[in-house]
């Protein structure tokens, strides 16, 4: 797939006007937000059904691919300084450890893995030394340059729709369902990636966690120019449902290593549901608030579902 035409360059994230963005509504439910919070030129609200929380206005296309195709975007921030002993790569090793973990648990090696959002290919090289058969797609850029010339990966530019339609038995993202423009067509497209048998894992922040609600605006994984889908546990098992998967298990423990030191997210793993029992994604269900269901609801290592 050939790289998108060049684009200008992301200014800072203080510098996004209002011409830089656009109005969206539940990908759930179609129908617009509650103000959260006013970050200008973005609002982070909240769905008055089924209470997904997500930034409207928020950029447009081309405003994010300036944003991801910049350097700084990955050197700066994801994986901040790339030497082998920076907490930023000690940290991701540490996670790119216990995720592999958890796959190996229930899809060993020799299977196929398609990592969306691979950013520079670090955990699909980690999963290509463990014997896993691996493909990445990726939006930006410079991360696809630097996971195919100094990697040696198969990595495609775009996103998961531009990938081949070969069936993976593992798909996994990490960090990047809050980026997608629309999550629930992107879960979809998952479950039509999957194999038989296949699972699927993710990380994701939480706006449940106790720094969020302590924190509000101030959140500093709140990121509105770039984090533009929050979710809970109820609302990601909620979005997952509704594209025909289920979250079989999640990890919140900052302890565990697939999640180590992260107080605000969490990784979860799951798989296809049956044909039948898929819901008719044109007639949303009606939803209870997350504060009224019920801890067992979720399987869960670290705290209730229903926070």
């Amino acid at each position: 797939m050939p790289d998108r035409p060049a684009v200008p360059a992301a200014p800072p994230a203080a510098q996004w006007s209002t011409a830089d963005t656009e109005p969206v509504v539940c990908c759930v439910c179609g129908v617009p937000g509650e103000l959260r919070h006013e970050v200008p030129p973005f609002g982070v609200v909240r769905c008055p059904v089924c209470a997904l929380v997500f930034v409207s206005p928020r950029l447009t296309a081309d405003a994010l691919q300036r944003l991801y195709d910049e350097p700084a975007y990955f050197d700066g921030g994801v994986y901040g300084d790339r030497s082998a002993r920076s907490p930023a790569m000690l940290l991701q090793r540490a996670w790119t450890r216990g995720r592999l973990a958890g796959l190996t648990a229930r899809r060993r090696p020799p299977a196929r893995l398609l990592e969306v959002g691979s950013g520079y290919g670090l955990f699909l090289a980690a999963a290509r030394d463990a014997g896993y058969a691996v493909r990445g797609v990726e939006l930006s850029r410079t991360g696809v340059r630097v996971a195919r010339d100094e990697l040696g990966l198969d990595v495609v530019a775009g996103q998961l729709a531009d990938a081949p339609r070969e069936p993976a038995d593992v798909v996994c993202f990490w960090d990047t369902l809050e980026h997608v423009p629309d999550p629930l067509a992107f879960l979809a497209e998952v479950r039509s990636r999957l194999a038989p048998g296949g699972v699927f894992a993710l990380s994701v922040p939480y706006v449940s966690s106790v720094p969020a609600r302590v924190l509000g605006a101030r959140w500093w994984t709140l990121k509105p120019e770039q984090h533009i889908w929050h979710f809970t546990p109820r609302t990601l098992g909620l979005v997952a449902a509704r594209a025909g998967l289920v979250v079989t298990d999640v990890v919140r423990s900052p302890v565990a290593g697939a999640n180590l030191g992260r107080l605000d997210s969490l990784v979860a793993f799951g798989r296809a549901l049956p044909d039948r029992v898929v819901p008719d994604r044109a007639l949303p269900d009606r939803v209870v608030p997350d504060r009224v269901v019920p801890d067992r609801a979720e399987r869960t290592d670290g705290g209730a579902a229903g926070v």
